[in-house]
C-alpha cells in the first residue's frame, strides 16, 4: 500500500505550482515606454471642444486621434489596449475599467438602472457580480443555476421576473457559457438589459460568438488569476453607442462634462466616479493581449488531460467542455455516497499530496450578511426600504438548492490549469487524485485531520 500523505507518507507534489502571471520582454518594453514618458495617467476629466465627437468614437478611431496632451479618453497606451480589445472581440467600443467590478458597476449605470429596479443574476459568483447591482441602489435578485454549466438557469430567470425587473447580469461561470440563446430571448421578450460578466470567460464562444459580444454589454476581468492580467483592471465593450457614451461618462467624472442643453434622461447615473486605467496598467494590457489565445490554448489542453486520466475514477464526474468553452477553473463533481468518504476527507487527502484544490465559493452570494440582514448604505436597510421599491425582498439559505448543494457537498476544484504549467504539473495532480482514489478504503476508516490548509 502506498501510504497517504495526510498519514505521514511522502507527497506527490512538494514544490508550487507556477503563478498564473506570464511576463516577457513585451510588457517590460511597453512599461519602459510608459516610465521613460513620464506619463501615468492621461485623463482629463473636464469638456473639451470635441467631447460629444470623443464620447461615441469608436475605439479604432480613438487609437488614431490627435494625440493630445490630455484627453477624456485617457492616454495613447489606454486608447491603444482598447483599441487592441475591441479588435480581438469584433465589437466597436472597448472601455477600459480600474477593475470588472467597476465595469459592472459601469456597465449598469450606463443602462439607466436604479433606485428600484430589480436586477437578476446568478446566485453562484464573487461577490463583486452582486455588489455592483448595489452600487446605484438596484436590488440583486438571485436565482438558481443549471447542475451542468453552473451558469444561470433560465427557466429560474423567467420565474423570477417581476414588474420591476430592469435587467439581467448573466456570469459565464469557470469558463462556461450560459444558455445565452435562451437568454436573449428572456430579454427580448421582457425588455430587459443584458449584461454579460466575462470575468472568468476571455476567449469563450457560443455557438462560434465570443461571450460578451451577445449581450448588450460584456464585462471582463485582468485581476491577477484571470486569463490574462494587469494586476487589477477591467474592460467593458458594447456595440451600442449610446451605451459607450455612458459608461465613458461614469468612468471618469460624468458629471462634468453635461450643459444645460443635455435632457434628463442623459443625465441618469452621472454621478462622480473614477473608474479609469492607468497607462501603466494598460501597457501590460497591451502586451497580456497578444498573449490571450496561448493562454487559452494551454488552459484548454491542461483540461482535457485532467477530464481524460481522471474520467474512470469511482465518484468522481469530470467536466465535458462543449465547443467553444475555453476552461477558466477545472471543476469535478464529487459523489461521496459511491465512495462512502466524505468530500473534506478527500479535499484534505489531496491537499496533503501538494494538490491546492478547494470546494468552489466559500458561500453563494445571498449568504453573505450584507444581504441576509439587508444593510448596505446606511443602517436603514436602503436599498431594500428605498420608497421607490415597496417589495418584500428577502434572501435565505435554502434559495438555490441546486447551487447550494454543488458548494455543500459536491464540488472539487483545482485551480492551476493556466500557463505555464503543463505536462509535468498536470501529472502530479493525476498521480495524486489515483493514488487518493486507490487508499479510500484508508480514508474510510481511519482517523484524520480535514483541516490541512490550502496552500498555493
Amino acid at each position: 500500500m502506498i501510504e497517504l500523505a495526510i498519514l505521514g507518507g511522502e507527497p506527490v507534489r512538494k514544490k508550487a505550482f507556477l503563478s498564473s502571471v506570464v511576463v516577457d520582454d513585451q510588457e517590460r518594453q511597453y512599461l519602459m515606454e510608459v516610465i521613460n514618458s513620464k506619463a501615468f495617467s492621461r485623463f482629463m476629466g473636464s469638456p473639451t471642444k470635441d467631447i460629444e465627437r470623443l464620447l461615441v468614437m469608436s475605439s479604432e478611431e480613438a487609437e488614431h486621434h490627435e494625440n493630445q496632451y490630455f484627453s477624456f479618453l485617457g492616454g495613447s497606451m489606454v486608447r491603444r489596449f482598447e483599441a487592441g480589445f475591441a479588435r480581438k472581440f469584433g465589437v466597436p467600443f472597448a472601455i477600459s475599467v480600474n477593475s470588472a467590478t467597476s465595469g459592472l458597476s459601469a456597465a449598469l449605470g450606463a443602462a439607466g438602472i436604479g433606485p428600484g429596479d430589480e436586477v437578476i443574476t446568478t446566485c453562484m459568483s464573487f461577490n463583486a457580480t452582486a455588489i455592483s447591482i448595489l452600487l446605484f441602489n438596484s436590488i440583486p435578485v438571485f436565482v438558481d443555476v443549471d447542475g451542468i454549466s453552473f451558469c444561470l438557469n433560465p427557466n429560474e430567470v423567467e420565474k423570477a421576473i417581476t414588474p420591476k425587473t430592469k435587467a439581467i447580469v448573466v456570469v459565464h461561470l469557470l469558463g462556461n457559457s450560459a444558455e445565452m440563446d435562451a437568454i436573449m430571448a428572456i430579454a427580448k421578450k421582457h425588455s430587459l438589459i443584458v449584461v454579460e460578466d466575462c470575468a472568468q470567460a476571455p476567449g469563450t464562444k457560443y455557438k462560434g460568438e465570443y461571450v460578451g459580444t451577445i449581450g448588450d454589454l460584456g464585462v471582463f476581468s485582468f485581476q491577477e488569476t484571470k486569463n490574462i492580467t494587469t494586476g487589477e483592471g477591467g474592460m467593458v465593450i458594447t456595440k451600442d453607442p449610446v451605451l459607450a457614451k455612458k459608461v465613458r461618462l461614469i468612468r471618469n467624472h460624468g458629471e462634468s462634462i453635461p450643459d444645460n442643453s443635455w435632457d434628463d434622461n442623459s443625465l441618469v447615473n452621472l454621478v462622480g466616479m473614477n473608474f479609469r486605467m492607468t497607462e501603466l496598467t494598460a501597457a501590460l494590457g497591451v502586451a497580456q493581449l497578444d498573449k490571450l489565445d496561448e493562454n487559452n490554448r494551454v488552459r484548454t489542453q491542461n483540461a482535457q488531460v485532467l477530464a481524460d486520466q481522471l474520467k474512470d475514477l469511482p465518484g468522481l464526474s469530470v467536466p465535458v467542455y462543449p465547443p467553444g468553452v475555453v476552461p477558466h477553473v477545472f471543476p469535478l463533481i464529487y459523489d461521496a455516497h459511491v465512495t462512502g468518504v466524505s468530500r473534506d476527507r478527500i479535499l484534505a487527502a489531496l491537499r496533503a499530496e501538494g494538490i491546492p484544490v478547494g470546494s468552489g465559493y466559500l458561500r453563494l452570494m445571498y449568504e453573505n450578511p450584507i444581504f441576509l440582514k439587508k444593510i448596505a448604505y446606511g443602517k436603514e436597510h436602503c436599498p431594500w426600504s428605498c420608497h421607490l421599491y415597496n417589495f418584500p425582498r428577502s434572501y435565505q439559505s435554502g434559495d438555490c438548492p441546486i447551487a447550494e448543494h454543488l458548494l455543500r457537498d459536491k464540488f472539487i476544484w483545482f485551480y492551476h490549469i493556466h500557463r505555464p504549467n503543463g505536462n509535468a504539473e498536470m501529472n502530479d495532480v493525476i498521480l495524486a487524485f489515483k493514488k487518493v482514489f486507490k487508499n479510500m478504503d484508508v480514508l474510510r476508516e481511519v482517523e484524520i485531520n480535514t483541516e490541512v490548509p490550502y496552500k498555493w
